[in-house]
């Protein structure tokens, strides 16, 4: 079994126990076109068993979400990150939301996974799937602040920003508008 067979079953088994934990799955399909550099890391993460990554749509008792700008991004988007392996996309998810803003969360459910197809821009290559599992939350403890050297910016927001990094950030529901 090849790279692309191989990291389309993991996402397969990742979507059916999200099922079963959850119910159903919304899902979002993307390409990426990678660098020579990133697809070497893409691929290192899949041959760890450390590919994909989680974040958190969260949400304060006000209904307004948390959303954060990295370094080097005019657009904001849901603070999220990469799973280490071994870990599940729960954890990692919360573990990301804290790293990244210094808040602390309860996960109430399944937002949507976005299932990445990792393309080699320059070459022809295998692509590798890989999956993003975003989560609702509710805010639990800690201020919002940006982590030194990789946000740029930490902010609750009643409805979407201008600028937002992907499409779903601006699609979503924001509870306070509601």
């Amino acid at each position: 079994m090849n790279v692309t067979q191989q990291s389309k079953q993991n996402v397969d088994s990742v979507l059916e126990r999200l099922k079963a934990d959850y119910g159903s799955v919304d899902i979002v399909e993307k390409t990426w076109e990678r660098t020579e550099a990133d697809y070497e890391r893409i691929r290192d993460q899949f041959e760890r068993g450390a590919l994909g990554g989680a974040g958190v749509w969260l949400t304060n008792d006000t209904g307004e979400v948390l959303l954060v700008r990295n370094e080097g991004d005019k657009g904001w988007s849901d603070p999220g990150g990469k799973r280490e392996p071994g870990e599940s996309y729960e954890v990692a998810a919360r573990r990301e939301l804290e790293e990244e803003t210094n808040v602390t969360c309860q996960l109430t459910g399944l937002c949507e996974v976005h299932i990445i197809e990792n393309v080699h821009a320059e070459r022809d290559a295998p692509s590798i799937f890989e999956p993003i599992v975003i989560f609702h939350g509710c805010h639990e403890t800690g201020d919002p602040r940006p982590r030194e050297g990789e946000i740029a910016e930490v902010g609750w927001f009643a409805e979407p920003p201008e600028a937002v990094l992907y499409e779903e950030v601006t699609t979503r529901p924001y509870p306070a508008t509601v």
